[in-house]
This record gives structure tokens, sequence and C-alpha cells, in this order.
């Protein structure tokens, strides 16, 4: 099942989420409903040091997909299929982007702790910050972090030398990347009224190139595109 598939399904079924537990239940839920042999866990601890938000695990044993999201807001209030929402502007993109870059560093270590398994960061966002091209040439304190549309993220991301104690606080240390990762954000839904634009980003985390006598070999993939554990 390719994760784009499953987010299209998902953005019909549920265009707004009310936090990011909400979103992460609901992946989960249909998830196991195209994969009812999948062993899906939630706020796993599956070796020492790794901790998930969502690991899908093939009925065999044999594959695994370990995934981080992120769901990022504007303050949106409506109503949808219902359903009444009431979004809270989280602002701080800055160290929010922190945080996903982070969250891409943690899931290729884990793909190297866990056997045969690739990963995926899943966002979800309302806050066109986060995928809009600055409309300047100057960097920023964070503009390593950065996520907009076409950015390629590589290396050793940093804070700028000018970054306050206060903005980097607990996050203090950069971050190496072991791989490349081009942002590509798609829209995932249209709610009413302002900040309703939902749009997705998915980074795709390639399991390790491992040997034949280190490793099982890498989860398969289909046109470069992601495929979750059968």
């Amino acid at each position: 099942m390719l994760v784009d598939t499953v987010l299209a399904q998902l953005a019909v079924e549920r265009p707004v989420f009310h936090s990011e537990a909400d979103f992460q239940h609901a992946l989960a839920w249909l998830v196991h409903r195209h994969m009812p042999d999948a062993r899906i866990r939630l706020e796993t601890h599956p070796a020492p040091g790794v901790r998930l938000d969502l690991l899908i695990t093939s009925g065999t044993g044999s594959q695994c997909t370990a995934i981080e999201l992120k769901y990022l807001t504007r303050s949106w209030a409506g109503e949808v299929n219902g359903e009444h929402f009431a979004l809270k502007s989280q602002g701080a993109q800055d160290i929010r982007a922190y945080d996903v870059v982070k969250d891409i560093a943690r899931v290729e270590a884990d793909t190297h702790l866990l056997p045969a398994c690739d990963g995926l960061v899943v966002v979800l966002c309302n806050d066109q910050a986060y995928w809009t091209t600055p409309g300047h040439d100057r960097d920023t304190n964070a503009a390593a972090f950065r996520l907009y549309e076409g950015r390629t993220l590589a290396g050793t991301c940093d804070w700028g030398p000018n970054t306050g104690p206060g903005t980097k606080r607990g996050r203090e240390s950069p971050i190496t990347l072991h791989g490349s990762y081009s942002m590509h954000w798609r829209d995932y839904s249209r709610a009413p009224g302002p900040a309703g634009q939902f749009r997705a980003l998915t980074v795709e985390v390639p399991s390790p190139d491992f040997s034949a006598d280190q490793s099982p070999q890498p989860v398969a993939q289909v046109d470069g595109t992601l495929q979750l554990p059968r």
C-alpha cells in the first residue's frame, strides 16, 4: 500500500484533526483496515533507546516501517462533516521545524537499529509559513531548518550564530542527516475559512543498504515511492 494512497483516503475521511494524537490514531486505524495482518503499534519502544509514534510490522515480521508524525497548526475554527474543530496557533515555526528535522535524524537512526526497517516522517500543516519560500535572500538563524517547497535537507543543520539562548533552549545540538531529503508538499484537504488549506509533507527514509551478511534486504519500493509492509 502506497503512502500517497493512504493519505489521499485519510483526507477524505478525516480532512481535519483535533490534535497530533488524533492524527496519529486515525492514520494507524486506516493502515490497520488496509493491512489487518500487520502489527500496528502506537508510542512504542521496539528497541533500547528507540521511541516511535507509529511502527508498522508485516504479518510475517520480516519488514517494518518506523513513522514519526507532526501536526503543525495555525489558529482555525470551523465545522467539518458535522464536527466542530478549534485549532490553536502554535507559532514558533523555527523550533517546530527543528523538531521535524530531528525526527528525520531519529528515524534514520531507528532504521539502523531495527532489522529490515525503512522510515517515514509525515507532517500535516495549515500554516503556509512552513511551505512558502522566503521572499528574501538573507540567512536567518533558523535557515538550516526551513522546510519550504523545493528545499533539500542534507548534512549538518545548525542554528545561526546570533540565535538567542531562549530560542534554542532544549534544542541546542546541531542535527546531522546521513541522507539527502527534498521537501515536497502536497495538498491534503481544504476546510472553509482562513487557514483552511492543509498540506502534507512526507519524507521517506530508505532502509540502510547493508551487505547481505549484515542484515536483511531493504523494504521494497515501487517507482521510488515507499511501500508500507504487507
